[in-house]
């Protein structure tokens, strides 16, 4: 019975954070866009590869500009999310910067994993503000 309590509870658990998940890329379809190309391009990165991100800068560049406080739920629009969505522009930009100016693949590197952890810190402020 223990078994069957502790698998209800982790199904329950499972289903309300994909539910979460899912939800914010269902309100906001452009950060949907956006994680689509930072993820492929940063989990690369992370292996090595550096090829995804040298070719989709561009794209992770418009993407970033299609992140808007206009089309960003209204439930999610605090002062700090909207500050880090502005530095998540920022570091987008650098990132592509870099890239179009063949920067070393250390530098890249590094200006993506922190690109990557601001990106974390708006999904994780879009899951606290819905709470």
């Amino acid at each position: 019975m223990k078994i069957i309590k502790s698998l209800f509870a982790f199904a329950t658990f499972f289903a309300f954070n994909t539910a979460s998940g899912l939800s914010l890329t269902e309100r906001w379809p452009q950060i949907k866009a956006y994680h689509e190309i930072i993820t492929k391009t940063f989990h690369s990165s992370a292996e090595g590869n550096l090829n995804p991100i040298k070719t989709h800068s561009e794209l992770l560049l418009e993407r970033a500009d299609a992140l808007s406080v206009e089309n960003m739920p209204e439930e999610f629009r605090s002062p700090k999310l909207i500050e880090s969505l502005v530095v998540l522009k920022k570091e987008t930009k650098t990132v592509n910067e870099l890239v179009q100016q063949n920067a070393g693949d250390d530098e890249i590197t590094k200006a993506l994993g922190k690109l990557h952890e601001t990106f974390h810190k708006i999904v994780k402020m879009c899951q606290n503000e819905k709470k």
